[in-house]
């Protein structure tokens, strides 16, 4: 069918339709002025009487401004003022376009009709499109056109829970609807096309582009002069927050997020109460950081039990330029808030206990990105390191260890299974540094995986609303290793040498509690959780500017401790209990340990620490502690030298071997070419975790298994030989030789 004929089918449809429609009335109350939900707390407190951002009840408009009649029907139907409500025009020609294409490519609604489609919800299918067109051609038939696009702007959805063209003048512009420039009633104009893609809070610069495209079609049509046009295309986005938003809006607006609102009551799992006093504790500490640059901060505090969101802060304010970004959804940098998680997946996997010892020694491992060699927050490192110790003063050459052992992969699998599912790119993207920080999650999803150390290792999802079904808790952690990092980020004597005593962290009950920062100190954290509340606090800048060097305990510490203080109020401060088989008997028991080697304590120890260790087990006496003194492994070298300690050759240990370069061999440089282009290779046979290539008595390269590295050479003869925990290599000698053009 060609598109006159298809054409005038549809015009004596249309034309057949509106007969009818003459004389068949509207419903009394279809018109009836909109108000959407109520959204209350827990306990039906009202935290906003209508889910728009300014917590306006949404008003009808009785008259469209002239500029923002001329903008909607540009860019939505120019053929407004003669269809009947249906465009046979439009119809037939979308008709067409889609028959060539082949698939939906063009709509042909009308403005009426989609005030139809806002009263009615349509149904799926051609009976819905009938019914939805009949209705826009009732419409027309009893209602002026200037009612139309009156009731049409007042119910039109514009996303972030604002319903309404009066309110989204006043939540996008702070400006009633009859005050709006020619530029901003275009950005109204184009907003509801795709107000999930056009959102002006998250992609200002795309909604930009959508106002000026209606705006070039108003100048196309001759709606507006070009020096209007002109004018308005250069005027700025300029948007502005609305008014006092009332109680959580952020957590309102996602709760509302997606569809327009329909009414009724929605009970969220807020507690008004806590959140007006977590909202003070934010805007109180954040006066007091802001002197060390930082401008803004986001909190989650939950139920652990239930993972209800008992409060829930996205920014410090929202009428703040930047106010309404989310800072509970934004993806950051944890640095190395993810550590406890490493710690249980290594409790669980290498049968290790919190008493087993760690090298916290420098090393350098081999990137995709070159050579990385890291160190530790305090730029020190501690030799020997029980588990405990260096979970507790988040030491990160420990923790980078382990990533290496257990595999960057199975520690990404279980950071997702923890619910962490924004780290969804490949190991190799992420490294041995995802356990400081190379890797972006959000807030509330990190809050929600500290929960699971208080529940026995236990994931669920978070509940905003009241109604929303609980969701069985699923296990993620083993209950054993839960309790056991739990328990040591709960120790203040195992954290007191990194961080001190009397910090934020030690809030005088039950309380694991752990920060992070990111490299740059973009990013703050800490987190904080017992079988009662579990809080996350970020803090730093949504642009992602540096702080003033703003750590753990001075940043987000803070919050933690005054929200955490306010939060169990009135609350239970038991701790975690340890695990129990099915019949009831502990699982895990107490016993004296070394201090430093975490063998069981002998009186040579000078003292012991009490540990858990799994019941019915025995801890080996110290091997490290003698009436001689002390006597470390080999690996603990330099530690030794410098703590007044021998070194034991490690069991079975053979001396390492030169592989490459092979004695006697010959290597030739050419000068035309930079030296650095030129290196040699180094291979060893060795067997242990530390390794250093020296030549000529110079130490070249510090490396860790398998113990390769390259040499940039100098001409002459050279001795190269490998040193590896404390085994020296019997040295090989080569000869480099210098040339032109070879």
């Amino acid at each position: 069918m060609n598109p006159r004929r298809l054409g005038r089918a549809v015009v004596g449809a249309v034309a057949a339709v509106g007969v009818a429609a003459c004389v068949w009335p509207l419903p009394s109350d279809l018109l009836a002025p909109v108000e959407g939900p109520e959204v209350q707390d827990r306990e039906g407190r009202v935290l906003q009487a209508r889910p728009t951002v300014e917590g306006l009840r949404a008003g009808e408009v009785r008259r469209v401004p002239a500029d923002l009649a001329r903008m909607v029907l540009a860019a939505e139907d120019h053929r407004f003022r003669w269809h009947p409500g249906v465009d046979p025009v439009g119809v037939a020609r979308a008709a067409w376009v889609n028959l060539r294409a082949g698939r939906v490519r063009q709509g042909g609604s009308t403005v009426t009709q989609q005030l139809a489609r806002a009263l009615v919800p349509r149904r799926p299918g051609l009976i819905g499109k009938v019914s939805e067109a009949v209705l826009a051609v009732r419409l027309e038939a009893h209602l002026d056109k200037d009612a139309i696009l009156a009731a049409y702007v007042s119910r039109i959805w514009y996303g972030n829970g604002v319903l309404g063209a009066e309110q989204a003048a006043r939540a996008y512009f702070d400006s009633p609807l009859a005050a709006l420039s020619l530029a901003q009633c275009a950005t109204l104009a184009a907003i509801p096309r795709r107000p999930a893609e056009l959102d002006p809070l998250a992609a200002p610069a795309r909604v930009r582009a959508a106002r000026d495209r209606v705006l070039r079609r108003a100048l196309e049509l001759g709606w507006i002069r070009v020096d209007q046009a002109s004018t308005a295309l250069a005027e700025p986005l300029a948007l502005r927050a609305g008014r006092n938003p009332g109680d959580a809006p952020h957590v309102v607006r996602r709760i509302v997020a997606g569809s327009p609102p329909r009414g009724g009551v929605v009970r969220s799992s807020l507690d008004a109460a806590l959140q007006r006093d977590v909202e003070g504790i934010v805007r109180r500490e954040l006066r007091v950081l802001a002197s060390r640059d930082v401008s803004q901060a986001a909190v989650v505090v939950l139920d652990t039990a239930s993972r209800e969101v008992l409060a829930y802060v996205g920014s410090a304010d929202w009428r703040a330029p930047d106010g309404q970004v989310d800072g509970a959804v934004a993806l950051r940098s944890p640095g190395s808030a993810l550590k406890p998680f490493v710690y249980g997946l290594a409790l669980e996997r290498s049968g290790t206990t919190l008493a087993d010892v760690l090298p916290d020694m420098p090393g350098t491992w081999r990137t995709p990105h070159g050579s990385w060699r890291p160190h530790n927050y305090q730029r020190t490192a501690g030799g020997p390191v029980r588990m405990r110790a260096a979970l507790a003063q988040s030491l990160n050459l420990p923790a980078i260890r382990l990533v290496d052992s257990l595999g960057v992969g199975a520690v990404l699998e279980r950071l997702r299974a923890l619910g962490l599912d924004t780290l969804d790119d490949a190991p190799a993207r992420y490294g041995l540094a995802l356990v400081v920080g190379s890797g972006e999650v959000r807030l509330d999803a990190l809050t929600a995986a500290y929960a699971a150390l208080s529940d026995q290792g236990r994931v669920a999802p978070l509940r905003l609303r009241a109604d929303a079904p609980r969701a069985a808790p699923i296990p993620v952690m083993s209950p054993i290793s839960a309790f056991l990092v739990f328990d040591a980020l709960d120790d203040d004597d195992a954290r007191a040498a990194a961080f001190g005593r009397g910090t934020d962290l030690e809030p005088g009950y039950p309380w694991a509690a752990k920060t992070g920062t990111s490299s740059g100190w973009r990013d703050n954290w800490a987190f904080g959780t017992n079988p009662a509340v579990t809080v996350g606090v970020w803090v730093g800048n949504f642009d992602g500017r540096p702080m003033g060097e703003v750590g753990g305990t001075t940043g987000a510490a803070p919050i933690l401790r005054r929200v955490a203080d306010r939060a169990m109020q009135g609350r239970s401060t038991a701790a975690p209990r340890p695990p129990q088989d099915p019949e009831g008997a502990p699982r895990l028991t107490r016993t004296a340990v070394c201090p430093l080697s975490g063998e069981g304590a002998t009186r040579w120890c000078g003292g012991g620490l009490q540990e858990w260790i799994p019941a019915g087990a025995v801890r080996a006496a110290c091997t490290w502690h003698g009436p001689s003194g002390t006597t470390v492994p080999a690996l603990y070298a330099p530690w030794a030298a410098a703590n007044g300690a021998s070194v034991a050759p490690a069991a079975g240990a053979r001396a390492p071997v030169v592989q490459y370069p092979a004695p006697g061999a010959s290597f030739w440089l050419d000068t035309a070419r930079p030296a650095s282009e030129q290196t040699i290779p180094l291979r060893a046979s060795a067997a242990g975790t530390q390794g250093r290539w020296i030549v000529d008595g110079t130490v070249v390269a510090e490396v860790g298994p398998p113990f390769t590295a390259r040499w940039i050479p100098t001409p002459g003869d050279h001795r190269v030989t490998v040193e590896v925990d404390g085994a020296t290599a019997s040295p090989v000698r080569i000869w480099v030789g210098s040339a032109s053009g070879r």
